[in-house]
């Protein structure tokens, strides 16, 4: 992917995160088209741009060394998600990358000139997200001190992780990532054990976050495998959490839930009154107006009692 760091304009890193975002911008709006000019913003506001063979990203100009021809590698027409492109500067050079740099030395629209626009996943899970993973046995992975288990349905506190990537931003089967609990600690793994102990961002904390079937962005509710940097897959036996085999069964399998949803189904079953809670409220509906009619009737039999003895008593 290319990445913006300081100026600098590279192809470093798979990763799909804060670095390699970048925003396609046309001067007069609307849809993007092979053959407009377009220009490139990075996520520190300076736009793309070409001086001799070097590509930088120094200013916020849209001026015509920021200027770029979006050009359909093959084909004609609009411009969409995983469309093969090339970029021609004002110089006629289209952009190219070779070994980690991003320069424009050539008229070739190539293989090396050759790059798929990707749109960002706006519904995916972010870095920073706050999630749960829902085990085959149908509990949760939990933390409680540095022990990590799966023994409650609950999603509560004990229940959340912080998901996070390297790069930021949306997270795709195969990123690395690591899973910070609400101790503030990361899971890590040593052989096949499992625990929760330290806030470093080393080996034994990385995982490979892969779907289970398919690929691309990772999505709420997607089901999950978690590989370890010892190459095994988390799994859940019981009520017990490890690392123990390179299988990508049912043990291994994770659904993984955001925390948001969870909490949103979870009020709402709050809110929604249960039977059990709506027969008392009924009981005492129906022995109110029990009472209020008795009441009614004895008030009735004392007012004719009281005009029965008035009529006898002599004046």
């Amino acid at each position: 992917m290319i990445d913006v760091e300081n100026n600098k304009v590279q192809a470093r890193w798979t990763s799909r995160g804060t670095l390699q975002a970048l925003l396609i911008e046309k001067e007069d709006g609307g849809i993007i088209s092979s053959g407009d000019v377009v220009y490139l913003r990075s996520q520190a506001g300076t736009h793309i741009e070409v001086e001799g063979e070097a590509v930088q990203s120094r200013w916020t100009d849209h001026g015509a060394w920021q200027a770029m021809v979006i050009e359909k590698r093959s084909g004609s027409g609009t411009i969409s998600s995983h469309d093969h492109v090339c970029l021609r500067a004002h110089t006629a050079k289209y952009l190219d990358v070779a070994d980690g740099l991003v320069r424009a030395r050539y008229d070739d629209c190539g293989d090396w000139q050759s790059m798929e626009i990707e749109k960002e996943v706006s519904d995916a899970v972010f870095s920073g997200a706050q999630i749960h993973l829902l085990a085959h046995t149908g509990k949760r992975l939990e933390v409680e001190g540095t022990s990590v288990q799966a023994r409650w349905s609950e999603a509560g506190v004990w229940q959340t992780f912080v998901i996070q990537n390297y790069g930021g931003r949306a997270l795709f089967s195969g990123d690395a990532i690591f899973l910070a609990a609400h101790t503030g600690m990361m899971l890590d793994v040593q052989d096949t054990s499992v625990q929760a102990r330290w806030q470093d961002w080393g080996d034994w904390q990385r995982f490979l976050i892969q779907k289970k079937s398919g690929s691309g962005a990772i999505l709420p509710g997607d089901k999950i495998l978690l590989q370890a940097h010892t190459g095994k897959m988390l799994d859940v036996q019981g009520d017990s959490v490890a690392a123990n085999w390179h299988d990508t069964g049912d043990w291994q399998t994770f659904v993984l839930e955001k925390r948001g949803d969870q909490a949103a189904r979870r009020r709402l079953s709050e809110n929604l009154p249960s039977a059990s809670s709506a027969l008392p409220a009924a009981i005492l509906l129906f022995a109110a107006a029990f009472l209020i009619a008795a009441a009614s009737l004895l008030m009735r039999w004392c007012h004719s009692r009281e005009l029965k003895v008035s009529k006898v008593v002599p004046f």
